[in-house]
């Protein structure tokens, strides 16, 4: 095997393997946010936007700066926040003095402008929406007041603008946390009630693919309520779910952090909060766990940003490929040969868009004719992925430049011959 010092992953993003910038389990201050408050955020093209009442902020994690953006039609709290297809859509909560409603925004990042879409099914607040192939899922929260915890689950269709119902939660509850690995939803503590004394904890696991729930580990030390999650990509960390903050009591911040490992079903504990929290915003970019504003008290919040490094950050294996390389083959039969840093327990490459799983070096068969790309993956047994570099490379039937050549040939020996007897007769 070849060893690297620099590991190029499926984003295109290079990193180094010992990088010094980056310590697993720890946490950085970074630049602290225009305006303290409680917050709700989202990543569209490794960019931060960080949603409140009457706030929409973008943060480049690049830059470490901040920047000012068109907030929402209407002022609200309590809403649902998701990225489908690059847009950012703000879902149910509330006005301030109204009760919960059903509204619909969808925000453009590029053109800095909002939209609105069809209302939900069932008004509510306290609730999250999570995206999956294409579609978005609100689960729980709340219609009215303390005591009015709903089951539904209902999925948004932003290409038809419409809403179903789905599989109803087990337990209902609001003011959870919630992150998506796969195509499976993880709800992760919250209330049934408001005035529920204890908190169980339960991660109820929503598989889309089969429209059915199922229950994981429960969280060992659930907050009241108001955790905050987000998971990591597997790209430059493993695939966990990162559960932080919360409130222990009324107005009693947490600082918190719990790691849930959605393939083996179990917790482990991350490096405190460097600040307690009440619900603070949460997102991930590059495996980079951002974690902004929140509550640190009765009607006080927090402009600060800390950002966390992963266990095992930066831990990935490197894949370099040998063949195909950026050329042109005269033949549909390629040899695909490439080396990985370390050992892995799984592998796979993409050829023209479509995964196809690798036990090690094989044959490309029966190439069609034209451009073809190529990328492969390799899993460590921490569950990092590492990926080589695209190579792109050119098929030309072989057959084709052959027999033009031989044409070619026979055409200018046929001209030689006719030339030749035509002076022999004379």
């Amino acid at each position: 095997m070849l060893f690297s010092a620099i590991i190029v992953t499926p984003s295109l993003k290079i990193i180094t393997a010992a990088s010094e910038d980056y310590i697993e389990n720890t946490w950085e201050t970074l630049v602290s946010m225009p305006g303290a408050g409680l917050y709700k955020a989202a990543v569209v093209d490794s960019k931060i936007y960080v949603f409140g009442s009457s706030v929409n902020y973008e943060y480049d994690p690049a830059t470490d700066t901040w920047t000012v953006k068109t907030p929402m039609p209407t002022e609200r709290t309590s809403f649902a926040v998701t990225v489908c297809e690059a847009k950012v859509y703000i879902i149910g909560g509330k006005s301030i003095g109204e009760p919960a409603d059903g509204l619909n925004y969808v925000y453009d990042p590029v053109t800095d402008t909002w939209a609105t879409k069809e209302s939900m099914l069932t008004p509510r607040y306290q609730m999250d929406a999570n995206t999956v192939d294409g579609k978005i899922y609100v689960v729980g929260g709340r219609t009215g007041e303390a005591d009015s915890t709903v089951n539904v689950t209902e999925v948004f269709d932003p290409l038809t603008d419409s809403w179903i119902t789905k599989a109803s939660i087990p337990y209902p509850v609001a003011s959870y946390a919630s992150a998506v690995v796969g195509n499976k939803i993880y709800v992760i503590g919250g209330q049934a009630e408001f005035h529920d004394p204890m908190n169980p904890g339960f991660v109820q696991i929503y598989d889309t693919a089969i429209d059915a729930w199922t229950q994981g580990t429960p969280h060992p030390q659930p907050a009241w309520l108001a955790e905050a999650a987000a998971a990591t990509a597997g790209v430059y960390a493993p695939k966990k779910i990162y559960v932080m903050g919360g409130e222990g009591g009324f107005a009693n911040p947490l600082d918190q952090n719990y790691a849930y490992d959605p393939q083996t079903d179990t917790w482990s504990v991350g490096a405190l909060l460097p600040t307690a929290l009440i619900r603070p915003a949460v997102a991930v970019v590059d495996d980079l766990v951002y974690v902004m504003g929140g509550g640190v008290g009765w009607l006080t919040t927090t402009a600060t940003v800390e950002r966390y490094t992963p266990f095992l950050y930066g831990d990935v294996p490197a894949v370099s490929v040998l063949s195909p390389c950026n050329q042109t083959y005269f033949s549909g039969d390629v040899q695909l040969a490439f080396t990985v840093s370390e050992p892995v327990v799984s592998l796979s490459y993409s050829l023209d868009g479509e995964d196809v799983t690798a036990t090690g070096n094989t044959a490309l068969t029966s190439l069609s004719t034209g451009l073809h790309t190529l990328r492969v993956y390799a899993w460590d047994a921490a569950g990092n992925v590492g990926a080589s570099e695209t190579v792109m490379f050119i098929v030309e039937p072989f057959s084709t430049i052959l027999i033009a050549a031989a044409v070619a040939t026979l055409a200018i020996i046929s001209i030689g011959l006719l030339v030749y007897f035509k002076k022999r007769k004379g």
